[in-house]
């Protein structure tokens, strides 16, 4: 009568083998996603921060009540980066503007703030500049006379942007807000006085 053969299972090395094998695939799917994760979000946050902007342009430009009730339509809408607080920034209503004579446009404080959006997952803005009409680059990382923020304002009828900073004599042609991951990927937004607002990696 014939042996039957018998069916072996896994030898110890064989199947440390395959863990071995399993794990380091495991570690670099792992690494990879993260990675990639990572770059992601960071990329959706710029396009977060570019419709910020937009949104401020819209409200600007189109007929907008600031407040339910408060009858306030001659207000501009903006944005305001703040190098001090590198986690967030703030979507402002320009409400004073025109009412006082020599009045400064931009962000004044939180009466005007509609909504604070923070960044989150560890990403930060890691420089906010502002480029003069002759070219010249001046950034929150300057050691001399830097930029500690940056305010982009719409306000009608006007479709162009304001861009102010804290250097009052300053007369810029655009703004560029650099974001950070933690993993160092950066993004640039970028807005122009005439109202396009890009972003570049």
């Amino acid at each position: 009568m014939p042996k039957l053969k018998k069916n072996k299972g896994f030898s110890i090395v064989e199947m440390l083998a395959s863990i071995a094998i399993f794990t380091i695939i495991t570690t670099v799917v792992l690494v990879g996603h993260s990675k990639f994760s990572g770059g992601l979000l960071i990329e959706n946050l710029a396009y977060d921060i570019a419709l910020s902007i937009r949104k401020a342009q819209v409200f600007g430009l189109s007929v907008r009540e600031f407040g339910a009730g408060n009858s306030e339509f001659d207000v501009g809408y903006g944005m305001h980066f703040d190098s001090a607080s590198d986690d967030l920034y703030i979507f402002f209503a320009d409400k004073q503007a025109p009412k006082y004579i020599g009045y400064e446009i931009g962000y004044d404080d939180a009466t005007e703030n509609i909504e604070i959006i923070t960044l989150g997952k560890g990403n930060k803005i890691s420089k906010i500049c502002g480029a003069l009409q002759g070219g010249v680059e001046k950034c929150s990382n300057d050691a001399d006379g830097a930029i500690t923020f940056i305010d982009i304002i719409f306000k009608r009828p006007n479709p162009e942007a304001i861009i102010k900073s804290n250097i009052q004599n300053d007369v810029y042609a655009s703004a560029k807000i650099t974001i950070q991951s933690p993993k160092g990927t950066t993004f640039d937004i970028n807005t122009l006085t005439t109202g396009q607002i890009s972003v570049e990696k």
